[in-house]
C-alpha cells in the first residue's frame, strides 16, 4: 500500500557532484526536520542533492492516528517506497532507529552505499536497555517516561541524554520542541530481536560512526553494527547521540564528506 510520506528536498547549490543523491533517515521520536538544521544545507552547498524522509507516523507523513501499530517492517516499506522514486539510487544516511531500519532494508535490497550514525545495533535495544537500567537507573526511567509521552525533561537533563555535555542549549531546546512520541510496536520490534532471524547483508560501501558521549548507543554497540557491515567503526570524540545537531556536527559531516569523496560509486 502506498501512503503519503513527507520527503524534504534540498537541491545542490554548489558545484554539482557526479555522485548519487543523499537520502537522510531520522531516528525515533524525530522527523525529517532534524536534517534541515545543518546537514542538508551543508551537503547541498558542496554539490550533493539531498532529501530527507519522515517515516510513517512522523513529521507530515501519514500514520499519526495509528502510530503505535506501525512496525519496523512498515518503516522498511516506507524506505522502499521512497527509494524507488529516485532516478539514481541514493546513498542513505540513517540515524539511530533509522540505522536499524536501514539494516533490515539491506537484507532485501542493494544500495550504492550507506552511512550509519549512532545506529541501533543488529541485536537491537536489549543490551542498551540493560546497561542503562543497571548503570544509570534514573536515566533509564526518564527515557521510558519520555518514550511514553508523559515526561518532558528539563533542558540540562535532555542534554545529558542526547547531547555532549557542552552542547548549546538552543540545540537541545530545538529537539525538545520538535520531538514526538514513537511507535510502541517499533520499540518492541527493536527490543525483542532474535539473532537467528538476522540475514546476511551483501557487501557494500559503508561508514559506521558513533559518539564517544552517547548515553543511548554504547561504543560496543557501534562496533557490533560495523562488524555486521564488514567495516571498522569510528567513534567521534565529545559527541552525543544527536550527532547531526550536537556542537561538533560539522566534524561528523566532514567525515561523511571525506568518505563520499573517497568512495567509488556506480555510474548514473
Amino acid at each position: 500500500m502506498t501512503i503519503s510520506l513527507e520527503l524534504i528536498h534540498s537541491a545542490a547549490t554548489g558545484a554539482v557532484q557526479d555522485a548519487p543523491p543523499l537520502l537522510f533517515v531520522h531516528g525515533a521520536y524525530s522527523s525529517a526536520s532534524c536534517w534541515q538544521q545543518h546537514f542538508m544545507p551543508w551537503f547541498a552547498a558542496r554539490g550533493y542533492d539531498c532529501s530527507a524522509l519522515s517515516l510513517e507516523g512522523h513529521g507530515r507523513s501519514d500514520g499519526h492516528d495509528y502510530l503505535d501499530a506501525i512496525s519496523i517492517d512498515d518503516y522498511c516499506r516506507n524506505l522502499r517506497q521512497t527509494i524507488t522514486r529516485f532516478e539514481r539510487p541514493p546513498v542513505v544516511i540513517a540515524h539511530s532507529m533509522g540505522g536499524f531500519v536501514l539494516q533490515q532494508y539491506l537484507e532485501q535490497y542493494p544500495l550504492p552505499g550507506v552511512v550509519l550514525l549512532a545506529s541501533v545495533p543488529p541485536a537491537g535495544l536489549a543490551s542498551s536497555s540493560l546497561r542503562l537500567m543497571t548503570q544509570t537507573p534514573t536515566l533509564f526511567m526518564q527515557l521510558n517516561r519520555f518514550q511514553q509521552g508523559n515526561y518532558q525533561p528539563e533542558l540540562n537533563e535532555l542534554r545529558h541524554l542526547l547531547f555532549s555535555d557542552d552542547a548549546d542549549l538552543a540545540a537541545v531546546d530545538w529537539v525538545a520542541h520538535h520531538s514526538q512520541t514513537e511507535s510502541q510496536r517499533a520499540i518492541m520490534d527493536m527490543s525483542l530481536v532474535s539473532p537467528f532471524m538476522q540475514r546476511i547483508i551483501a557487501p557494500l560501501p559503508n561508514l559506521v560512526l558513533g559518539g564517544a558521549e552517547d548515553q543511548l548507543i554504547a561504543i560496543e554497540d557501534v562496533h557490533a553494527t560495523a562488524w555486521r557491515m564488514g567495516s571498522q567503526a569510528e567513534i567521534l570524540p565529545r559527541t552525543g547521540h544527536m550527532m547531526m545537531l550536537d556542537n561538533r556536527w560539522q566534524d561528523c559531516a566532514c567525515r561523511i564528506l571525506d568518505w563520499l569523496r573517497q568512495t567509488s560509486f556506480p555510474p548514473a
